[in-house]
């Protein structure tokens, strides 16, 4: 689980097989903001750019060796944040259940590359 800037930052120095990004907590670090704290709650943004930055950090390392990587948490679920996350190359989310037709929808609105187009789920 890459939950921590430290661990998105360093990702090159992991070993695994996989990759998921837990968007709550990262969000949550990025922006120092506890999301038990409704004053901070505007400022836990998903479209911060510093988060995106992590994201795409972590899918570019991801892709280059050949590591399969996926997204869960609200920001996976937010269609607000699909062309974002397209956007830094992630192509697979972890979604609640009820979400997933509209997330769906969101991904199809969208332009993909035919070659990466088999890798979005």
């Amino acid at each position: 689980m890459v939950e921590v800037p430290a661990a998105a930052l360093a990702i090159d120095l992991f070993d695994a097989d996989f990759l998921s990004i837990g968007s709550n907590d990262l969000i949550q670090y990025v922006t120092a903001s506890s999301r038990d704290s409704s004053p901070l709650a505007p400022l836990q943004d998903p479209l911060q750019p510093a988060v995106l930055r992590l994201i795409h950090q972590v899918v570019e390392h991801a892709n280059k060796n050949g590591i399969a990587v996926s997204l869960c948490g609200d920001m996976a679920s937010d269609v607000r944040c699909i062309p974002a996350l397209l956007e830094v190359g992630l192509r697979s989310l972890s979604v609640a259940p009820a979400t997933l037709a509209r997330v769906k929808s969101a991904i199809a609105r969208q332009h993909i590359p035919k070659t990466q187009q088999g890798q979005t789920a």
